[in-house]
């Protein structure tokens, strides 16, 4: 690949299947921003509120904590293209039934963040799906462009359909945006119902919901990496939420401007966005995800100060500017090291966990930045969203962030089947595993080390118990014993063992005496 066309982030648009579902996925970012803006209006017609105002960012974000870590274990798990079926007719019925009660002025506050919650619902439940399915339709090197690409989409959208809700408004009514909302969903089910998406085989039986959620918990729980990304997910999104919270109370009661100024302002922000979108691959090559962060961070935080403290639309234009690309360098960076970190067996859950993180901070935050702006008013909750961003940035810096390495998620090839005496059925278990090792006693500070990163490995993979024993009665004798659910959970470990699963492996079975094999047994729980 030349380098000019690494460089590019249009690249993945060559292969015709993702092209057809980046439109479509363009299409449901329309939706939501469109949403975003005739909704939030429909709501200050209504109320004057900046909580019940702030409460509608709640109602758009909070599915995504309720829906993310099960409906990435359902993508991971049934076939995509249906559960994409299932949420986008949920999705129609909601935007069809916003539009028919608006239009007969029959829908209250209350009914507005119902039917909001459920066209979120919808969203969040085919979020992972859309992403792991569009990563899938790429060649591997064309992946971390296809994930800034995605992110391009989400901010054109972003630019574009706050102003195109914001003259519907302004030249009809709310329901109007509503009604534009369904019909092109109506183009996004069609897609999906035409789109031939990758087909997943495996030898082994299908993990269950509760089962598919449980391991990918233990993925994140056991990867310090995941945990980090997602840390730093939650913080800025809960302290950097205040800015789309408040700003349709800062459009009208700040600054008076209209629906169709409240969209442009929107607008503003999608426009930073996509130029740091298009430059992202420049901003790949120069700048750390560490260093790229700290910038954007700072970015941001000054445009808080700005937004709080300046009255001019004039000057907050490009201030938003600065802010929307300051917003899509940090969740873009994060989001690229994220999915270049996982393996693709627990991918989609990963992608749910780090929608759960940012959907979280963005409710949490609305709610309670809404009910400060109540209390102490728009300016003074702006000023301390703004310190609470940097104070976060610069506590949660020991939790470094990098890209994954490809040997981190490319499977380390057909795993060696144990040879128990008799294999069990699939679902029996508890399965326990013991290998037995002859360790020089020099060494066992050093194989008690190397045993303790093959503990985390195990434990990510599917163990729900790891211990190292040390054999009293022979000070070279040591056993690792780890538990999984089921023999099947068993042999689900042993496929998605990557290449560097399998150094760290190595690099604890060196330390094993020449001439003397490791043993390893396998018990199935009776009691």
């Amino acid at each position: 690949m030349s380098d000019s066309g690494s460089m590019s982030p249009w690249l993945p648009l060559r292969h015709r299947g993702f092209r057809t579902a980046w439109f479509a996925a363009l299409a449901t970012y329309l939706v939501v921003w469109m949403q975003s803006v005739g909704g939030a209006w429909y709501m200050t017609s209504l109320t004057p509120s900046p909580l019940w105002v702030a409460l509608m960012q709640t109602a758009a974000s909070l599915p995504g904590f309720f829906w993310s870590l099960p409906a990435g274990v359902l993508a991971d798990l049934i076939d995509r293209r249906r559960l994409l079926l299932v949420t986008q007719v949920l999705m129609l019925a909601a935007s069809g039934l916003m539009a028919l009660l608006a239009s007969g002025q029959w829908m209250g506050e209350a009914g507005l963040l119902v039917l909001t919650f459920l066209l979120g619902t919808g969203l969040a439940l085919n979020a992972p799906a859309w992403q792991s399915a569009l990563a899938e339709s790429v060649p591997r090197e064309d992946v971390t462009q296809a994930v800034t690409l995605i992110g391009v989409a989400f901010n054109i959208a972003r630019s574009v359909g706050p102003a195109i809700a914001g003259f519907v408004v302004a030249f009809g009514d709310a329901s109007a945006v509503f009604a534009l909302n369904t019909v092109v969903l109506v183009y996004v089910t069609i897609v999906v119902w035409r789109w031939k998406m990758v087909r997943r085989t495996s030898p082994l039986p299908p993990e269950r919901l509760l089962g598919g959620m449980r391991a990918g918990l233990r993925f994140f729980v056991h990867s310090t990496l995941v945990r980090a990304f997602l840390l730093r997910t939650l913080l800025f999104a809960l302290c950097g939420s205040s800015l789309w919270a408040l700003l349709p109370a800062v459009a009208q009661q700040r600054l008076g401007a209209s629906a169709a100024g409240f969209g442009t302002l929107i607008s503003c922000l999608g426009i930073g966005a996509i130029v740091v979108g298009v430059l992202m691959p420049v901003i790949r090559a120069r700048f750390t995800i560490e260093r790229a962060l700290a910038v954007a961070s700072a970015a941001f935080a000054v445009t808080l100060v700005i937004v709080a403290t300046v009255r001019s639309t004039w000057v907050l234009y490009p201030v938003l500017m600065v802010g929307g690309a300051a917003w899509t360098a940090t969740f873009s960076k994060i989001h690229a090291g994220l999915v270049t970190s996982v393996p693709g067996w627990v991918s989609s859950r990963m992608i749910a966990l780090y929608i759960l993180a940012s959907q979280a901070g963005m409710a949490l935050g609305a709610l309670v930045w809404g009910a400060l702006a109540a209390w102490q008013g728009l300016q003074v909750t702006l000023l301390v969203s703004a310190a609470a961003l940097l104070a976060t940035r610069l506590a949660s810096r020991r939790f470094v962030l990098r890209y994954g390495e490809e040997r981190e998620v490319t499977h380390s090839g057909p795993a060696e089947q144990p040879a128990a005496f008799t294999h069990p059925p699939m679902e029996a278990g508890p399965v326990a595993v013991e290998l037995r090792y002859a360790i020089d006693p020099a060494s066992r500070e050093a194989f008690v080390e190397a045993a303790a990163r093959l503990g985390e490995v195990r434990r990510r993979n599917g163990a729900t118990f790891w211990r190292l024993y040390r054999d009293l009665a022979d000070e070279h004798r040591f056993t690792e014993r780890f538990i999984v659910e089921s023999w099947v959970e068993y042999q689900r470990q042993l496929m998605r063992s990557t290449l560097v699963d399998r150094d760290i492996e190595d690099a604890a079975r060196a330390f094993q005496q020449s001439g003397i094999p490791i043993t390893t047994a396998y018990f199935l729980a009776e009691r």
